[in-house]
């Protein structure tokens, strides 16, 4: 049920879906942080970076974890055994509308709903798809659903094999398209944290 996720413990980055990109924006790959080290300044991925060049391909790095978000940049430090130690530079909290966003367009499904007049607004799961996202949010499309401002969703999406769910707010609507039967929606949906 959405809000559930407020009962997780307060892990730090172990566990936490991330996504990497290269200096131009593109993703390199998702996965999950398998391990991490504030004090050391590292975080290890056992995937997806096998074709990134160490110490000399920068990193850009948006990590979901109970917490919040964070964005912080780096380069692979160190390979062994299938494990890829990720060096990094720093970490920037969320900002609102300041932070970059990372293309995904991934297929997903709200899971989830729940809205003002109705806490069990959903019959079935609405196929989406998620555009883009950043550390405050995601963008999500719909082709055929209007999703009420105020919403309170769960949205699900595998990316590189792994289940990523997500919670948010739906806190604006954009409809796109000129022809009332050619209509795709777009939502923001701030992320929800614990």
């Amino acid at each position: 049920m959405v809000g559930d996720y407020m009962a997780v413990g307060a892990g730090r980055f172990l566990g936490s879906p991330i996504f990497i990109y290269d200096e131009n924006n593109n993703l390199i790959t998702s996965t999950t942080v398998t391990g991490h080290s504030r004090g050391e300044m590292y975080i290890e991925v056992s995937e997806g970076l096998g074709n990134v060049k160490p110490k000399k391909d920068r990193l850009q790095l948006l990590i979901l974890h109970p917490g919040g978000a964070s964005e912080l940049s780096g380069f692979v430090s160190l390979v062994r055994q299938g494990v890829y130690e990720i060096a990094i530079f720093g970490e920037r909290a969320r900002e609102a509308r300041v932070s970059k966003r990372y293309n995904i367009n991934a297929s997903a499904v709200i899971s989830d709903m729940a809205t003002e007049s109705d806490p069990d607004a959903l019959i079935a799961p609405l196929p989406v798809t998620v555009e883009n996202i950043s550390a405050t949010g995601v963008l999500i499309k719909s082709k055929d659903t209007r999703i009420e401002i105020g919403a309170l969703v769960q949205v699900e999406f595998e990316m590189s094999g792994k289940e990523i769910t997500l919670y948010g707010e739906i806190v604006r609507e954009e409809v796109v398209g000129s022809n009332v039967y050619e209509y795709e929606y777009k939502y923001g949906c701030q992320l929800h944290f614990q």
